[in-house]
């Protein structure tokens, strides 16, 4: 049983963290938010900013509030009742990746009461290319419209092909800690696997705000 809950868990990223510690007020400027689900993180930017850096997202989403993103293995991702199954055929033989997309119309921590959430500030140059490392990852269609699988899992969210291959190495977390390294960040590393992995590097560098 042991052999079979491990690996969904790393696919899951699933981790608990240590209380953070007070952050220093943000300073102005653009700013990424990250919320720890306990199972996975998401990444989470202005909607008006995405938006505007892949405008065929509008037919989707309204460019108010946030939008936070997340990366998975497409079948696993999906499904309504993912199994042990569906996380080792995820981590070894993965079939292709999708984008989760989903609008928050207030702010990460009213949406998700309870949740950690942790604000990070950018420069100007960080945001484009942080939104540059996401348009990357998505797969357009043939004629470059952003075509949404479907419905998402919760909320007002959508389903979108994406580049990149899931496994037991590059899961969710290793995507997010990627484009924010991307956005220039100091992450020590980017080969994360778990949510504890890459909220650990990300909390020295929060800091506290409206958003």
């Amino acid at each position: 049983m042991r052999l079979i809950l491990l690996p969904v868990l790393l696919l899951l990223g699933c981790a608990a963290n240590p209380a953070a510690q007070p952050p220093l007020p943000c300073p102005a400027g653009p700013r990424v938010q990250v919320v720890d689900h306990g199972l996975h993180s998401g990444l989470v930017v202005e909607a008006a900013a995405l938006l505007e850096r892949l405008p065929g997202l509008a037919e989707d989403f309204s460019p108010t509030g946030h939008i936070e993103l997340g990366w998975g293995d497409a079948a696993f991702y999906q499904a309504d009742n993912p199994g042990a199954g569906q996380a080792l055929r995820a981590l070894f033989r993965s079939g292709g990746s999708v984008l989760h997309l989903l609008h928050i119309p207030s702010s990460p921590a009213r949406y998700y009461p309870g949740a950690r959430v942790l604000q990070l500030s950018l420069d100007k140059a960080g945001q484009q290319h942080l939104l540059d490392s996401i348009a990357a990852s998505f797969v357009p269609a043939s004629d470059g419209a952003l075509q949404p699988l479907g419905p998402g899992l919760h909320g007002h969210s959508r389903f979108y092909p994406a580049s990149g291959r899931y496994s037991l190495a590059n899961t969710c977390n290793t995507w997010l800690a990627r484009a924010l390294a991307s956005a220039g960040l100091p992450l020590a590393s980017t080969s994360v696997v778990t949510t504890r992995g890459v909220m650990g590097q990300l909390e020295p560098l929060q800091c506290r705000g409206e958003d």
